[in-house]
């Protein structure tokens, strides 16, 4: 019997895989089979139909009353993309044995589902037109450098990060979203046509692996192939039957930002990548063939008549998760915190004594430290100031943070500089010296809130650029962050621990559970004043920021991420803080006073 595919998606999961099934389906069609698509729950069956699933994707996504009965399954075939080494691998293996057949699109895979008893045939993918939005034109103009699509993982963040100096002079465009089910185009996730015309539009792909894989991410590679991207992957297992150094480039993971900044700078060994890895995709792979061997493998399991084994047991889905990102701004964040009790009995009396405590030490400080600025004699690093008169960049240094002199002069040597530098001294020894325009000193720690304010008293600029001393900047930030054309911009901030932190776009379901944004922000001066400037409460000591953010996304402020790391942090121990004594009660009050929107409290004086 000749099957009638029918490939399903999970309502609610990965636009990718849907993508991936259409492809799929249409390539059966073009090998004389029949195939159609649909997304839920399966459709009943006629006596010819057998099904396609992802398994490790539908059956985590769909709702128990939604999923196929026990005859359903006698008929349905796995369609495996997960590498070994990934809990979405062994989340397909273990569902293997409740379905009726199983093709696979990568070498390890196959090879370790076999070694594990699946019956399990090879899909080799290939060149589809439904990809193709290049059409393998040379001269195609092409406005990005360098790009990354791949969701947020801890490995993968920590080596962007330290590409970023490599690729500082770059067109880049790092699209890192979180590892959740995604649907709908975003900043950082772009499905379907959205993604084929960005790798039509950019030079060169880095590649890297998720969690302890070591093989290609063979989707993503013809993806970019496809559209005439270079791809640049570091060393991978299954690379064959692409030839390195003739179909793509494979380099030394640590060197992968110097290897794309020379592919950038030598435009002839990137035309004869581009046309060499297009010209095999289209010709060197056969996805009909594949085609026909999902075919025959629909056929047996019609043919088989066995009743798989029971599904696993299985969460249940949960519609309103929030992936945590990898990396917070505030470092001892423990998700639990977001739904934990604000009341103080609730949480333990020794945390919330040594929150009052540190409340009290800072509230009194507010009222007795004194507050006086220096105006320092003007610098003039061989072009002066005031590149840009309507910025003014607001820096906070703090105990224990780096020396603030250091990103002053970054600034300085800054492709566009603020007009001027303000810089608080927040309970931190006063500069000897410093490239600042002006330092407002405070004799004991008042907090991030206080001193931002203290600075915006002498600040005229139209725009804030909002700095901590312990970044390190790039000299394209002010001039890539001003080009975002936004009400707010920011960028991903590498961390020499976490990767990249910050690297999502600012969301009112996520900011409401996490603290992922911080400082690092251009922001109109209008703004912070319809805030009422930042928050004061001692309390919030390490939530300023976050609550900053709150507001532009309870407001709808219109947002940009530029999606290029240019800045970078150390990251030092601070001070213990209300926060990390008693963070339900500290939080309940960051979301307060997010949701306000209102003027700070007047401090003490």
């Amino acid at each position: 019997m000749t099957p009638d595919l029918c490939l399903v998606s999970a309502a609610g999961g990965s636009a990718f895989m849907e993508e991936l099934f259409e492809v799929v389906a249409d390539a059966v069609r073009r090998a004389g089979g029949r195939a159609r698509t649909a997304v839920g729950r399966f459709p009943e069956p006629a006596d010819d139909t057998a099904y396609v699933v992802v398994p490790h994707e539908y059956f985590y996504v769909t709702p128990v009353a939604d999923r196929p009965s026990a005859e359903q399954r006698a008929r349905t075939v796995a369609f495996c993309v997960e590498h070994p080494g990934t809990m979405t691998f062994e989340r397909t293996a273990g569902l293997l044995g409740s379905l009726a057949g199983a093709v696979d699109i990568n070498d390890d895979s196959t090879a370790e589902l076999r070694r594990r008893g699946f019956a399990v045939e090879r899909f080799q993918l290939g060149y589809t037109p439904l990809w193709d939005r290049w059409g393998g034109d040379p001269d195609s103009e092409r406005h990005v450098d360098v790009t990354y699509l791949g969701t947020a993982e801890r490995r993968r963040s920590v080596l962007l990060d330290s590409y970023a100096p490599d690729l500082e002079d770059l067109r880049v465009r790092l699209l890192t979203p979180p590892h959740e089910p995604m649907v709908d185009e975003r900043v950082d996730f772009l499905p379907g046509e959205a993604k084929f015309r960005h790798l039509a539009d950019s030079r060169v792909l880095v590649n890297l692996h998720r969690e302890r894989s070591r093989a290609l991410e063979w989707v993503r590679v013809l993806e970019a192939l496809t559209n005439g991207c270079v791809v640049l992957t570091e060393p991978s297992t299954d690379v064959e039957p692409l030839v390195p150094g003739e179909h793509l480039v494979v380099a030394r993971t640590a060197s992968l930002g110097a290897v794309a900044a020379g592919l950038v700078a030598d435009p002839a060994r990137e035309r004869d990548l581009r046309l060499a890895g297009y010209d095999f995709v289209r010709n060197g792979l056969d996805l009909l063939a594949s085609a026909r061997t999902l075919v025959e493998v629909a056929a047996a399991a019609l043919a088989g008549g066995s009743v798989p084994a029971p599904l696993p047991d299985l969460p249940v889905p949960q519609a309103e998760a929030v992936e945590r990102p990898l990396a917070v701004d505030t470092p001892s964040w423990d998700p639990r915190f977001a739904g934990a009790p604000a009341a103080d009995h609730e949480v333990g009396g020794l945390e919330a004594t040594a929150a009052a405590l540190a409340v009290e030490r800072t509230t009194f400080a507010q009222r007795a430290s004194g507050r006086r600025w220096h105006d320092l004699p003007p610098v003039d690093p061989g072009g002066g100031w005031g590149v840009d008169g309507d910025v003014d960049a607001l820096v906070v240094h703090r105990p224990g943070e780096p020396d603030p002199d250091e990103l002053v002069l970054d600034l300085l040597n800054g492709t566009v500089r603020p007009g001027r530098v303000l810089l608080c001294a927040d309970g931190s020894p006063l500069p000897s010296r410093s490239r600042a325009t002006a330092v407002l000193e405070h004799e004991m720690p008042l907090g991030r809130g206080v001193a931002r304010n203290g600075l915006l008293e002498r600040s005229t600029a139209k725009w804030l650029l909002v700095l901590d001393a312990g970044l390190r900047a790039s000299r394209r930030l002010l001039e890539r962050l001003l080009a975002a054309d936004a009400d707010v911009a920011h960028c991903p901030v590498g961390d020499p621990v976490e990767g990249l932190v910050g690297a999502l776009p600012a969301e009112g379901r996520r900011l409401r559970r996490l603290p992922y944004l911080g400082s690092g922000y251009l922001v109109r001066r209008s703004v912070v004043d319809s805030f009422g400037g930042w928050v004061e409460d001692p309390l919030l000591d390490g939530l300023e920021d976050h609550v900053f953010w709150l507001r532009v996304a309870g407001r709808e402020v219109p947002s940009s991420l530029v999606q290029q790391v240019l800045l970078r942090r150390g990251r030092p121990d601070g001070p213990v803080r209300p926060l990390d004594l008693h963070p339900a009660r500290s939080w309940a009050r960051a979301l307060a006073a997010g949701a306000s929107g209102g003027s700070s409290p007047a401090r003490p004086r």
